[in-house]
């Protein structure tokens, strides 16, 4: 009996040491997002219903990395960084409070099932910085869009722009680098949903 006793402490404290061997789970990622559009207070009762698709986007921009292009236009992704949703979903919310700061332009979803005469289709072209002029510069943010409003009623393309912005990061540093796609973004929400709203 106390041969069992012993043999069985034995392995639970082998199997303990064992354990404690594992290696300790690193760090996560850092998680960012793009901040909101500031909305503006409005008493007017919205005229136009736009029906806002999930945003429409290549391969390489449909997942949740925050992409980095070298000079020689290559792809790669920040290796400890994530954006908090993937990058059409968050483009698709970020445009949509654009729209909406339009007082006369209420947005609804595919998913609302409400019919709405027109939508506004958003194909993403570049989402990600660019390292312009080496990796030890700061990289550019490039944001770049196709928007289309279709007449749904009678199946037309009503307008087409390409809209795009820039801007520089302040330093090399990741979070500076995701500061400047934020306010690329933006730029391009804001002059999309000022168009849209001109050409509803």
């Amino acid at each position: 009996m106390k041969l069992k006793i012993t043999l069985l402490l034995t392995m639970t404290w082998v199997l303990a040491g064992c354990i404690s061997l594992l290696p300790d789970a690193g760090p996560g990622p850092d998680i960012y997002r793009l901040s909101k559009i500031t909305q503006t207070t409005s008493l007017q009762k919205p005229d136009t219903l736009i029906l806002l698709p999930l945003v429409q986007a290549p391969r390489e921009l449909k997942n949740n990395r925050v992409a980095l292009v070298t000079g020689q236009q290559s792809i790669s992704y920040a290796a400890n960084a994530r954006w908090a949703s993937s990058t059409p979903e968050m483009l698709q919310v970020l445009f949509a409070d654009a729209l909406r700061n339009q007082s006369a332009i209420q947005v609804v979803y595919p998913e609302d099932g409400i019919n709405a005469d027109l939508e506004v289709r958003i194909i993403l072209q570049n989402f990600e910085a660019v390292y312009d002029q080496g990796q030890k510069i700061p990289p550019i943010a490039k944001v770049q869009i196709l928007v289309r409003i279709i007449d749904r009623k009678t199946r037309t393309l009503a307008a087409e722009k390409v809209i795009s912005s820039s801007a520089r990061s302040s330093d090399v540093r990741l979070g500076s680098i995701v500061a400047a796609i934020d306010q690329a973004s933006h730029n391009v929400a804001i002059d999309m949903s000022n168009w849209a709203s001109s050409n509803k």
